[in-house]
């Protein structure tokens, strides 16, 4: 008797209740348009870009051709330059300070 009567409560309870259950792809969605927003802020811009005319994607040849020697010059300076050590990257000092107990100082 008593168990019928708390699951009467209960769903009485359960149809009251103001709270929505939460759409995780609309909350999704919406993240991702207000990223995109953002961006679009950032850039200046009001709508997202359209294609680019015919032709403006390919580049020329000169402009190829220096950004190939670019990439391959970096490449044979990279070969060239020595292995970092690891040992680098760590603090060579060690700096102690220290600590006295409380009350025990002036």
């Amino acid at each position: 008797m008593e168990l019928a009567v708390l699951l009467a409560l209960l769903g009485a309870a359960r149809a009251l209740s103001t709270c929505r259950t939460l759409d995780l792809e609309a909350a999704k969605r919406k993240r991702i348009e207000a990223v995109r927003g953002q961006i679009l802020s950032k850039l200046r811009l009001g709508s997202p870009p359209g294609d680019p005319p015919e032709g403006f994607s390919s580049l020329p040849e000169e402009i190829k051709a220096l950004y190939n020697s670019t990439q391959e010059l970096l490449r044979q300076r990279a070969l060239l330059r020595p292995p970092e050590d690891p040992e680098d990257y760590y603090a060579k000092e060690l700096h102690r300070f220290p600590m006295e107990p409380p009350g025990e100082g002036e």
